[in-house]
Formats: structure tokens, C-alpha cells, sequence
């Protein structure tokens, strides 16, 4: 040893001289290993190596202390999972749960590179929840990352052949040492998209490694994807400049000038491209890291700027990937570092929750030549669901329909029945429980659509009813095989039709409805004016019901394979218990809902497993917001104002302020290529339809406009489509109703009889024509009148114009007629049977998008924190003595709410409250 200090002290540079022994042979096994191009070859090989000797202080890489190891697929820019903890915490920010890694690094010490060790790094998103219910996206990242830095193999110990062994020249700083990060990161999609910004702190020890004692590290980061194609990531590391080799435990270091090394501050950055389209299938990635003011010392002397490439091509689950970088090798004998590449070719494998990559590295070996200097790999496992490479296991997936009510809960069970068919083919296996659902017959038939789609691509549907009603048992059929719970009752009574009529009610409190309307057909201003329909209100309500009735009938005969008139025999004979509708053939089986495994297995011929659709969040593999089709919900009366939800009545106002300020945003998105409206409204106030309508006009001169009706899209539903250069609608939907009224109720007598007068003063001739505290005068009936004739030909000119008809063919089919689904596409009022899935294809058609291509944006937004805490406190009270919906609220629900919401008389646009019962 002490020749070799000598050797060293005598050179100018300080490098040491090789140690006997340091270079032993072996190479052409390592290059020939890797030529095999199997990748455990590769490990393997560089594992049987006989390591020589570690090279002394001084030669080999030259690396600051407070670089991580090096990891594979682990990059600045791009796809994020927890070793972003060292690599840019910035891209925490970008996952949506709990993600973990182990990685390792196994470097050959022939090799003289500086990067072997070993780390576990986990990160966690925090969202905002109450209740269990999110109320907000991630709003801050955190993560934490242990490594075991070994520069030359872990498990060296200091020589000890000197009581004084640090004093020796070559000081081992390439001992093994500790790393602890600690991280975080705040994404800021909500103001900027794709945008991250990331800190870490970390903290270095080590028993023998004194350089290494107490060095603390400081970063920041940032991390933009500002598309699909195109990532960025910048990281400031060291930018406290940490100064090494500052140990106590040595009073008096006789060379200061080696136990003390200030590590540089380092800029590392990088741009990542997906160049097809923002496909995962081919990536290509360049970066550098910068070193303005690089340490002089050899161990630690660096590049000013170490440029580095990647490139990742692969498929669903998988991806092969290449990397090379350059950095410095400082050799003995030589003045000038050897300016050296580090290449890395393995695999990636993912899994749902499970990830893996490795591959061997590849580099100079000193006398050994270019060959494989070690291997690296990297394990995961997360929360999120990855794109997997394995065929997902067989298993049923259990939906419970109930817990999808409304227009965008069925949304989003027919875009998890669609996913499901989409990713398990033939091997999807689904099972439905039904108990009551509340979701009208258009949303109904979009699920059952659904479920078709499953069983045309292979796959298996049974449906578990706990007793139903027609419109449960019409979803049913849809399915391969209907199971009924043994004491439920098949009660598919029929439909019925209940409209309530105020008028006398009115009368004996003194009150008298003055309504103006135009015209015969618009039906809703009788139920306050009269104790019955007109012949022609009752003429076209039965029309309606008549088409919804035979589409069903015709439906559940196909479902069941039988006739419509046996469908009819089985509905007029109801209700029926489970045996009889068993030996009826109106269902499949009988059982308990616990038995719904066993009775699936019966009739598969096979071990099936029975589980929840996973609520775990899918991993975001694009790098950033490509093209995207916006749906706009329009759900609920039509009001002026914002949206909202009506406290323990729970009606919900489609608020024109509201989706007009949406609507236009969608209009200056340049990442929006079409949008797609959402209709599931009966109507309301006139200029908050018109305002909505001339808001989606600007749009569609920009962007392709797209309607899709639900359930019921009538009256100023109807005049929001008008919009849309083409209208997708149910065979159940109910639409038309073109036509106006304005409500009025004189309600003089009721404060008459309860000995209240008001007196007022005039000036002008129709001062008040709006006050409900006295009747019409004719003049101003007259006024009333002429507004909504008005109104009326605003709405059919507009209706003549979107559906290229004369006034005289809309006048026809308008004035306030309301149409089935089925009937409105006859007419010409809509072009073609389909729901949301089928809208969304073609507005990604007519943007020129390719199939799946672009994400779907629901527009507004879920319900904020103020209208969650609206509902707990509000919606969600229970009703007085625990008896339910009370005889108030019912009531209530029953009237429009544009009618006692309103700020101030108006014209409305709305269709006729119906109840259906079946």
C-alpha cells in the first residue's frame, strides 16, 4: 500500500496508482452474454464475473456524492411512478394513487462507473375527500426514497492496515453510504394544464464513509406536458451546493483539500416526444445535465454539459428501450479525463398493479474493452391500473345498477360495460343487480345498448333482480340469463300514465290561472287552468305513451325470444312470484343474492370469481392533454343564473349562466375539436334556452356542434338542439314540444280571503300586465299573447333553419306536440336512434379523429365542495318521523321550478309534467 502511495504523491494530478490485480479478464463472456440478446443472460453474466480489485480514489466516473443510482425507464420527462421521488419529484404530481418502487443497480468495478446500489422510493397523491366522497383532485404529492449507495459494489469496508487508514491518500469516499429524500409536489392543472412544480430535501450518511457524512441536498422541479406528444422536466439539484468530506470524527485531516469537496449545483433537463400522435407505442427522449461550475477534484470532476438519449418502442404492456449517456473516466497516467458513452437495452413489462424493467449496462471496462459493465433494474407497484400485458383472469364483475342514477350516472355504467367488452372480448363475464332503478327509459336503453355490445363480442350478461317493475325487467331482457331473488315479485304491471290538474284546487283557494300559450298542444298551462286534458293533449299523450309501450314490448320479445304478443299475456297477468315467472320462461333461475357466484358457475360450466369494477384510478400514460370531444350536460329545468341542485326537493336547474360561461370556454379550447351536447331537459325559461343556443352557434362555426338527447330533451331542450348539425336520440326519448307559454295566477282571491287588499298606481296603459294580484285585463291578455306568438316564431323559424324545413312543415309538428324517440325520427326532428356513445363517434368523425382517439371532457364540472355540503345538509335530511318523501315535498317536485323560481315573468319553453308509472 504504501508503494502505491507514493505512486500517487508523486503525480501532479493526485491519481493513484492501479492496484495490482485491478483489471481481471472475463470480458468476452460479458459481450458475449449480451450478444445473445437475452436480457437474464446479460444480468447474469456480469453477476459470474470475478470482481477485481476496486479501483483507487480518484479513478474511474467522475460523480458527485449526492447522485442517485441509476435507474431504468426512470426519466426526467415523461411517464411518472414513485422513483420520481429522485429523479424530478415535480412528476409526483401527475399520479393519481399510491405508487412504489425498488430498484437496483449492479455495477462491475472493472467497470469504473459510479452508479450501483439499491433504493425503495413510494409516493402518495392527497385528494380531497369528506364523507368518502372526493371533492377535489389531487392537491398535493408526497413521497420519500431510501438508497444504499455502493459507487463500486455494495459491502465494501476501509482498509485497516493503518490505526490512520483515512489518512491514506486514497481516502475511500467510494464507500458505501445512505441516501434519504423526502419530496413533494403541487400540481397545477386547474390553472395551468400539464403544469407540476416538485421540492425534495435530502440528507447522506454513512459508518465509513466520511465524505459522505451529514451532506444535505436541496431541489426544485418542474415538470409540463403541454400535450400529448411533447414532455419537459427541469430539476435544480444541490442548489445549496453541499461541501463533503467535513467529518469531525477527524480533528486535524492532514490533506483538507481532500476531505472537503463542495458537490456543484447541477441543471438537469430533458424533452420528451411521442411523435406518433402522442402514441405510447414509439418514444424518443434527449436531455443534459448541466454543471456550470464542475468540481476540479477527480473523483468528482464531471462534464460541464453530460448529454444523454433515449428511445422506447412497444406495444399494450410492453416496451423495449435504449439509453445512452456520456460522462468522464479519469484513468491513471492520463492528465485529461476519456470522455466515454454508458449504453442501457432492456425491456419493460407491465401488469396491472406490477411493473418491471432491467436491462444490463453496457460501457468501457478499462483494459477490458466496451462490454457489459452491470445490469440495473426496477420493480413496481402501484394503485393505479397500468395497460397490462397478461390477459386479465376470469372473473365476473359485479354492478350494482342502482348507484349509477341520473344522466351521468348511466353514462358511466355504459362506459364501464363498454370497457369491459372492450378489454375482455369473449371472456367478460358481467353480472347486474337491479332493485328499483331510477333512471328514466332512454338511459335505461343506452345501458341495455350496452349490454348488447358486451354480448356481441362474446361475452357473458346476467342480470339479478330483487323484484322489478316493467321498466327494470325491460334492462333485463338485454341480458343472457335473468336470476330473481326467490321472494321477490315479477311485478311488470304495465305503464300508466298520471298527469295532476290544479284548477279546482286553485278555485277553492280563490286563485285562478290566466296562462297564454301557443299553441293547442302545449299541454302544460292545462293542468292549472282546467280539471282534465283537451281532446288534443290527450290525443298526442296517448300517441307518446303508445310508441314507448310497443318499442318495449317489442324489446323485451326479442330479449326473451318469444312474441310480442306473449310479452303482452305476461304483463297483463302480473304481478308473478319467482316460481311462476320461472315456469313462464320470463326468467332464467332463482336465487339469493349470496348464490349468485354458485348460480353463474352452474351455468357457465366453470370457477368463476364474483367481484366489485375496481375504483382504483388507471395510470396516465400520455404525457398531456391531447384533442378532446367536450360533453356539455344540459340536465334539469332550464333557469336563468347559474346551476344548481333545489335543497330536499332535489329539482335540478340547468342554469344558463352557467353553461353559456362553459360553453364559451369550450369555444377558445383549442384542445376541444368538437363538442357534444348532452340533453336530458324538459324545457324552461326561453332566453336562457336561447342564450345556450347562441352560445353553441359561435361554437359550431369553429368546431362540429353534436346532439345527444337522454331521456328527454322537449320544449327548450328541443330549442338548445336546434344547435347541433346532427341529433342522436332514443327510441324511448321524449322530445318536440315546441311551443311557449307564460305562466300567470291571479291570486287576488286568496288574499281576498284572508282580508289582505293591495292597492297600486299606474302609469302606463299596461303597467300590470305582470302582476299576479289582479286577472288580465283583454288589453293585456292581448300583450301576453302577442309575446308568446313571438316567442313561438322565434323558436320555429330557428327549428326550420336547423332542420331545413319550411315554417309551415315545422308548424305541423310543433305547437307544443311532443314526440317519441322513435316517431321524432320519421318526422325529421332527429337523424338517428343512438345515445352518448354514439354521438361521441361521430363528433370524432367529423373532427377528423381516429376511433378512441381524444379524451372525453364532461363539462360542467362534478359538484364542488359548497353543493356537497348542500347536499348533506340539504338533500340528504331525513324526512319528518322517518316516513319518507313528505306530503310537501312531493308536492313541491311535482311544479316547475322556473315557475316559482324565477326573478321575473317570462316566457317558458316547457313540456308537460308526466308521471309514468309501470
Amino acid at each position: 500500500m504504501g508503494a502505491a502511495v507514493t505512486a500517487v504523491r508523486s503525480r501532479s494530478h493526485g491519481l493513484s496508482a492501479p492496484r495490482p490485480g485491478s483489471r481481471g479478464g472475463s470480458a468476452g463472456r460479458h459481450v458475449s452474454a449480451f450478444g445473445c440478446a437475452l436480457l437474464a443472460a446479460g444480468l447474469a453474466a456480469t453477476a459470474h464475473a470475478a470482481p477485481p480489485e476496486p479501483a483507487p480514489f480518484g479513478e474511474g466516473e467522475g460523480r458527485s456524492l449526492l447522485r442517485d443510482i441509476d435507474m431504468p425507464q426512470s426519466h426526467v420527462a415523461g411517464e411518472a411512478d414513485a422513483a420520481a421521488v429522485a429523479v424530478n419529484p415535480a412528476s409526483m404530481g401527475f399520479l393519481r394513487a399510491f405508487s412504489g418502487v425498488l430498484a437496483g443497480n449492479y455495477t462491475r468495478a472493472a467497470s469504473q462507473r459510479r452508479g450501483g446500489g439499491f433504493g425503495v422510493f413510494v409516493a402518495v397523491p392527497l385528494q380531497l375527500k369528506l364523507f368518502g366522497q372526493k371533492l377535489a383532485d389531487t392537491f398535493l404529492s408526497l413521497g420519500a426514497g431510501y438508497q444504499r449507495l455502493c459507487p463500486f459494489g455494495c459491502g465494501r469496508l476501509p482498509t485497516q492496515d493503518s490505526v490512520e487508514w483515512y489518512r491514506d491518500d486514497w481516502y475511500p469516499a467510494d464507500l458505501d453510504y445512505n441516501k434519504l429524500t423526502l419530496a413533494a409536489a403541487v400540481p397545477l392543472m386547474r390553472w395551468a394544464p400539464g403544469l407540476s412544480l416538485g421540492i425534495s430535501y435530502a440528507r447522506t450518511w454513512s459508518e465509513h464513509n466520511l465524505y459522505a457524512q451529514r451532506l444535505h441536498q436541496a431541489e426544485l422541479s418542474l415538470a409540463y406536458r403541454p400535450s400529448r406528444v411533447v414532455a419537459m422536466g427541469l430539476v435544480a439539484r444541490a442548489i445549496n451546493t453541499p461541501r463533503a468530506g467535513q467529518d469531525l470524527r477527524v480533528p486535524e485531516p492532514p490533506r483538507p483539500g481532500i476531505l472537503d469537496r463542495r458537490q456543484p449545483f447541477e441543471l438537469d433537463a430533458e424533452v420528451a416526444l411521442r411523435p406518433i400522435k402522442g402514441s405510447r407505442s414509439l418514444e424518443l427522449g434527449v436531455g443534459a445535465r448541466v454543471v456550470p461550475l464542475p468540481n476540479a477534484d477527480p473523483r468528482f470532476h464531471t462534464p460541464v454539459v453530460a448529454p444523454r438519449g433515449r428511445i422506447a418502442a412497444g406495444g399494450t404492456g410492453w416496451r423495449l428501450f435504449g439509453e445512452v449517456e456520456r460522462y468522464f473516466v479519469n484513468t491513471v497516467g492520463q492528465r485529461e479525463a476519456s470522455d466515454v458513452l454508458r449504453a442501457m437495452v432492456g425491456l419493460e413489462l407491465d401488469f396491472t398493479h406490477v411493473g418491471v424493467a432491467a436491462a444490463p449496462v453496457l460501457g468501457p471496462n478499462g483494459a477490458e474493452g466496451f462490454g457489459a459493465q452491470g445490469g440495473a433494474f426496477k420493480l413496481r407497484a402501484s394503485a393505479e391500473r397500468y395497460a397490462t400485458l397478461a390477459q386479465p383472469p376470469l372473473e365476473a364483475l359485479r354492478f350494482d345498477v342502482d348507484k349509477y342514477g341520473g344522466d351521468r350516472g348511466a353514462g358511466k355504467l355504459v362506459d364501464a360495460l363498454d370497457k369491459v367488452a372492450e378489454l375482455r372480448g369473449a371472456r367478460a363475464v358481467v353480472a347486474l343487480e337491479v332493485d328499483g332503478s331510477a333512471n328514466g327509459w332512454g338511459e335505461i336503453e343506452e345501458i341495455r345498448e350496452a349490454m348488447l355490445r358486451v354480448r356481441g363480442r362474446g361475452g357473458k350478461v346476467a342480470v339479478y333482480l330483487r323484484g322489478a317493475g316493467l321498466k327494470d325487467y325491460f334492462l333485463a331482457t338485454a341480458a343472457d340469463r335473468v336470476i330473481l331473488h326467490p321472494g321477490a315479485r315479477l311485478s311488470i304491471v304495465g305503464m300508466r300514465s298520471e298527469v295532476f290538474y290544479y284548477a279546482e284546487l286553485l278555485g277553492r283557494l280563490g286563485a285562478k290561472a290566466e296562462f297564454v300559450r301557443a299553441y293547442e298542444y302545449k299541454s302544460r298551462p292545462e293542468q292549472w287552468e282546467r280539471s282534465g286534458p283537451t281532446p288534443e293533449s290527450d290525443a298526442q299523450r296517448r300517441l307518446l305513451l303508445t310508441d314507448i309501450w310497443n318499442h318495449v314490448v317489442r324489446m323485451v320479445a326479442k330479449g326473451r325470444k318469444t312474441t310480442p304478443e306473449q310479452v303482452v299475456q305476461w304483463i297483463d297477468t302480473a304481478p308473478h312470484t319467482a316460481e311462476q315467472a320461472l315456469r313462464a320462461g320470463m326468467i332464467d333461475a332463482v336465487g339469493y343474492a349470496d348464490e349468485l357466484e354458485g348460480e353463474l358457475e352452474k351455468w357457465l360450466e366453470r370457477e368463476v370469481t364474483l367481484r366489485a369494477p375496481s375504483s382504483l384510478p388507471v395510470h396516465d400514460m400520455s404525457f398531456g392533454p391531447g384533442p378532446a370531444i367536450a360533453v356539455v350536460h344540459v340536465e334539469g329545468t332550464i333557469s336563468d343564473g347559474a346551476s344548481l341542485t333545489v335543497p330536499i326537493v332535489g329539482s335540478v336547474l340547468a342554469g344558463g349562466d352557467t353553461l353559456v360561461r362553459a360553453i364559451d370556454r369550450l369555444r377558445e379550447d383549442r384542445r376541444v375539436k368538437a363538442v357534444v351536447v348532452r340533453i336530458d331537459s324538459p324545457g324552461g325559461s326561453v332566453a336562457a334556452s336561447d342564450d345556450m343556443a347562441r352560445a353553441l352557434d359561435r361554437v359550431a362555426k369553429l368546431k362540429p356542434v353534436v346532439i345527444s338527447m337522454g331521456d328527454m330533451a322537449a320544449s327548450g331542450g328541443y330549442y338548445v338542439a336546434t344547435a347541433g348539425s346532427y341529433i342522436f336520440a332514443d327510441a324511448t326519448t321524449k322530445t318536440g314540444s315546441i311551443g311557449v307559454f307564460r305562466p300567470k295566477v291571479d291570486v287576488s282571491g286568496v288574499l281576498a280571503k284572508f282580508g289582505v287588499k293591495v292597492e297600486s298606481v299606474d302609469y302606463g296603459a299596461r303597467a300590470g300586465l305582470y302582476t299576479w294580484f289582479k286577472p288580465y285585463t283583454e288589453d293585456e291578455r292581448a300583450a301576453a299573447q302577442a309575446g308568446v306568438d313571438a316567442s313561438y316564431q322565434e323558436f320555429t323559424a330557428r327549428v326550420a333553419k336547423a332542420r331545413k324545413l319550411t315554417p309551415e312543415q315545422v308548424d305541423g309538428l310543433a305547437r307544443g306536440r311532443v314526440w317519441s324517440g322513435v316517431r321524432a325520427r320519421e318526422l325529421g326532428l332527429v337523424d338517428a336512434y343512438g345515445g352518448l356513445r354514439e354521438a361521441v363517434a361521430y363528433a370524432r368523425e367529423q373532427a377528423k379523429l381516429k376511433p378512441g382517439e381524444g379524451e372525453v371532457r364532461h363539462v360542467p364540472a362534478p359538484p364542488t365542495l359548497g353543493d356537497q355540503i348542500s347536499a348533506i345538509f340539504g338533500l340528504k335530511l331525513p324526512s319528518p318521523l322517518g316516513l319518507g318523501e313528505s306530503a310537501l315535498v312531493w308536492v313541491l317536485r311535482r311544479l316547475p321550478p322556473s315557475l316559482w323560481l324565477s326573478e321575473r315573468p317570462e316566457e317558458l319553453a316547457l313540456a308537460e309534467e308526466t308521471i309514468v308509472v309501470e
